[in-house]
């Protein structure tokens, strides 16, 4: 018999509660007290999520954030920074010794969440693959953009990124969470990650050459029901699993709430470093 893991679908929220109900997610799969967990979700405003250790010199530029409507917020997970606007973004929490996962490395579990997320693109009928082994660390010319560099077993299409991930672990269990854009205005991006001056052409050109969008690939515009649908199928489908639609409990609602007040809406967790 399969087991389950519980599937969140929410609309827009803040860039505060978004990161806020991951963690909150995660605290309860490590106390036992939730399956795991597939959620996918939207920004409404726009975020700027910066990695838990990125400076917040390296990659922000706090007036044009202000200037497009773009909240800063500080994920738990590492890496550098992701805008969100017009995309899905997705957040599993899973035991890092699940059965199906590949190992329990971390890059072991990059590629089996990988693998749905290949399946979940060809749904649409997008072709894409996973990056090969190679440098995970940040390109020195990134600018503190996650985007720019597709590191191991990321997802591609087209020889560019159209997936960005990142991971915490903790007592166990992975918090992996990543953008998967539908679209997207590249120089939104550099303005709120601060690239200006006379490099900046160069680094769009180089953006445009190795990160891009469902649209850009498909041609077409592919609406946010229609890859939650796809994404949960390969998900149960590589975990091999009932995904079981879920609601947010009242104690999860209340732990969001809480992190929200002290940590994702705080100047003191956003722009700490």
């Amino acid at each position: 018999m399969k087991g389950s893991f519980r599937l969140l679908v929410d609309e827009h929220a803040e860039p505060a509660v978004n990161m806020a109900r991951d963690e909150a997610l995660l605290r309860r799969v490590i106390a036992g007290e939730s399956p795991p967990c597939i959620r996918f979700y939207q920004w409404k405003p726009p975020g700027l999520s910066i990695g838990r250790f990125q400076s917040i010199d390296n990659g922000v530029d706090m007036e044009m954030c202000r200037k497009h409507g773009v909240e800063v917020v500080r994920r738990l997970t590492g890496g550098e920074g992701v805008l969100h606007d017009d995309e899905l973004t997705y957040s599993i929490m899973i035991p890092f010794n699940h059965p199906r996962l590949d190992g329990r490395g971390i890059i072991d579990s990059y590629r089996t969440i990988s693998r749905a997320l290949v399946k979940g693109l060809l749904d649409i009928g997008l072709e894409s693959s996973m990056a090969g082994e190679g440098p995970t660390r940040a390109d020195p010319m990134s600018g503190g953009v996650c985007f720019y560099t597709p590191t191991v077993y990321e997802v591609t299409s087209g020889g560019k990124k159209i997936v960005g991930s990142a991971q915490t672990r903790e007592k166990g269990i992975i918090l992996q969470h990543g953008s998967v854009p539908m679209d997207w205005d590249p120089d939104v991006l550099l303005d709120v990650t601060g690239i200006k001056g006379p490099e900046r052409e160069q680094f769009k050109g180089f953006l445009l050459q190795r990160a891009t969008t469902i649209r850009e690939q498909l041609g077409r515009r592919v609406e946010y029901s229609e890859l939650t649908e796809s994404f949960a199928r390969a998900f149960g489908e590589v975990f091999d699993v009932e995904l079981e639609e879920s609601s947010y409990s009242l104690q999860e609602e209340k732990m969001t709430s809480f992190l929200v007040d002290t940590r994702y809406g705080t100047d003191g967790w956003n722009l700490k470093l």
